[in-house]
């Protein structure tokens, strides 16, 4: 085996691996629900996704790429700040916070960790690279130039396509990296 062939099949065992953990971070909120003895509940679901949202912002993502980093459509999001006045607050707060510390310059920053995750979550729902870059909320441009500079980034995207479901199963109709899951609903009346 050559020393190209070489790198690359340690890169994709690597990117592999990266991804493994991903899922495994995302399984863990719900493991430990189990550990408690509880079940998940629309209210703390809500409250999780809303803190992925104001993170987001915080890190400099607009308003598309806080959706898909929180895992909910845009249009959800919106809702929930016209909805939920502390949380628009939040939003704008944690916006504000990201554009004094430099984020939103015209020169536009390398990706950051947050949205390289949400890049290839929505890759491994289905999209192609310029979808998931506009769902994310960055320009095609970036993830292009960083798989260009550093190529465990390209072997990131790439074990995301590899680890995409079979196209039948992405045409169920949902957007893409919009599961479903059983939630008890509290009776809150603030259900999203």
């Amino acid at each position: 085996m050559d020393e190209a062939t070489d790198t690359d099949t340690r890169l994709a065992a690597w990117a592999d691996d990266v991804l493994a953990h991903l899922d495994a971070q995302a399984r863990l909120d719900q493991d430990l629900l189990v550990a408690l003895g509880r079940e998940p509940n629309l209210r703390e679901e809500t409250l999780n996704r809303m803190a992925e949202a104001v993170r987001a912002a915080a890190l400099g993502i607009d308003a598309a790429g806080c959706a898909a980093a929180a895992g909910i459509p845009e249009r959800l999001l919106l809702n929930w700040q016209a909805l939920e006045p502390s949380f628009a607050d939040a939003m704008t707060a944690a916006t504000a916070l990201s554009r004094s510390n430099g984020h939103g310059e015209e020169k536009p920053l390398p990706l950051t960790p947050l949205e390289l995750r949400t890049l290839l979550t929505v890759i491994r729902a289905g999209a192609a690279l310029g979808a998931a870059a506009a769902r994310v909320g960055v320009s095609r441009r970036r993830p292009d130039e960083a798989r260009i500079r550093r190529p465990e980034v390209n072997a990131l995207i790439l074990a995301a396509r590899r680890a995409r479901a079979p196209k039948s199963a992405r045409r169920s109709g949902s957007s893409p990296g919009h599961g479903y899951r059983l939630l008890q609903v509290d009776g809150d009346p603030f259900i999203g």
